[in-house]
């Protein structure tokens, strides 16, 4: 009966020295004090605007976009913008176009600063964009050739509507040049989520998504401006804490 008791006792001293041991050694996980809201910064795309003017009219595409900085962590982003274009094929077939577009998304910023060290001003950002565009659309001098019986008619489609969902992988990089100014560049994988409708006249081009095709690239080269915005929490002073004691 003593042995066993010596055994018990033994055995309830080891648990307690390893648990106090293991206790000691634990390191409480350090708090982060990140402030929700660090700052919206608002950026013009440069890079539409220099392919407008390089596609002598028959395409063009302006936009801007506002975006969200989280924990310098998260960066949710709304991007609107304006396009159209003027195509005539080879075969005399003119296609006209105009509209708005959105996007809606989130970037995640893959840079993790060092302990102790401030968040870094550069970011390497890769998210996904929800696109869409509801635009009219003209297609116009369409010659059909009968094969069987001969001779051709000439059709046109005017004052046609079309909505358009894609998504958008993107990746890309941002950096301050100046304070609050930030210039960066993003590439793009667009897919498009919308189907056509069978024995319909396709858009040939979507405003925000390009040429009417599965899937496309983009890139976008950005000018932006960081608004620092302040939140202001409301803190109680001691005469309020003792006053309502």
């Amino acid at each position: 009966m003593q042995k066993t008791f010596a055994y018990i006792s033994s055995l309830i001293l080891c648990t307690l020295t390893l648990t106090a041991v293991a206790q000691k050694n634990i390191k409480t996980p350090e708090k982060d004090n990140t402030p929700l809201f660090n700052g919206l910064t608002i950026q013009l795309d440069v890079a539409s605007v220099a392919s407008s003017f390089l596609s002598n009219g028959e395409s063009y595409s302006y936009e801007a976009g506002a975006q969200v900085d989280l924990k310098h962590k998260y960066y949710p982003v709304f991007e609107l913008g304006y396009a159209g274009a003027n195509k005539t094929s080879n075969n005399d077939i003119n296609f006209k176009t105009n509209g708005l577009f959105g996007r809606l998304g989130v970037d995640i910023n893959l840079i993790n600063p060092k302990k102790d060290q401030k968040p870094t001003t550069n970011l390497f950002l890769a998210g996904i964009r929800l696109g869409m565009s509801n635009f009219p659309y003209n297609v116009s001098n369409v010659i059909i050739t009968d094969n069987y019986w001969g001779g051709s008619e000439t059709f046109n489609y005017p004052a046609k509507i079309s909505t358009k969902v894609w998504y958008e992988i993107v990746a890309g990089v941002r950096v301050e040049v100046t304070k609050n100014i930030y210039m960066g560049w993003t590439i793009r994988s667009k897919n498009m989520l919308s189907q056509d409708i069978a024995g319909e006249v396709a858009p040939w081009y979507v405003p925000g998504f390009g040429t009417n095709t599965g899937n496309n690239w983009g890139f976008n080269y950005t000018i932006g401006y960081k608004l620092q915005i302040p939140m202001k929490v409301k803190t109680r002073t001691n005469k309020e804490i003792k006053k309502k004691k």
